[in-house]
């Protein structure tokens, strides 16, 4: 699948920051790495569930997609030292077999200058669209029981959250995009 132009987007940040989204590109692993080594640790963790920082070849992964699998959306801003950076991004990936391929798992994270700006809803909302309009009928994932943010973000989206009878540290969350491509 080529590259899916017709999802960049220009927009502005409650506070007049100017900010771009657009799909990842294999040429953003510099630009990508710089920012996921930049995550606090607290951060990282809340997006990976574990401490670890992802190292080149998961990096090359997430920056080289196949776009009928999956889709990263960043958001770009010009930050106070006049370079553009990658502060934002969101992605989905379905599941590999026929009959899960409806169904992706999703992902967010911000960098933590960027938090509580309204980046998170702004990216979730152009994902979550450009899911539904790629065929995908639900999203899911998990995320630390205690991360308020993304709890509350998932439910102002309409998200159901139910906490894993299997691991009391995790909540799972789930998105029924059926008609709901519109929610952008």
């Amino acid at each position: 699948m080529d590259y899916p132009t017709h999802l960049a987007e220009d927009f502005q940040l409650a506070d007049g920051t100017q900010c771009r989204i657009r799909p990842i590109r294999a040429d953003d692993l510099a630009q990508h790495t710089d920012f996921v080594h930049h995550l606090s640790p607290a951060t990282g963790f809340a997006r990976l569930l574990s401490p670890r920082i992802p190292e080149e070849p998961e990096l090359r992964r997430m920056t080289d997609v196949d776009y009928e699998h999956e889709l990263a959306l960043i958001a770009l801003a010009r930050e106070a030292d006049g370079e553009v950076h990658e502060v934002g991004v969101a992605r989905y990936v379905r599941g590999d077999t026929p009959e899960s391929f409806d169904t992706a798992e999703f992902a967010i994270v911000i960098a933590d200058a960027w938090q509580h700006r309204g980046l998170a809803e702004k990216l979730m909302r152009r994902l979550i669209a450009a899911a539904g309009q790629a065929g995908v009928r639900r999203l899911a994932d998990i995320t630390l029981y205690d991360n308020r943010g993304m709890l509350a973000l998932a439910r102002k989206l309409g998200f159901k959250a139910q906490r894993d009878p299997g691991d009391p540290n995790v909540t799972r969350l789930r998105l029924d995009l059926k008609g709901d491509a519109e929610r952008a």
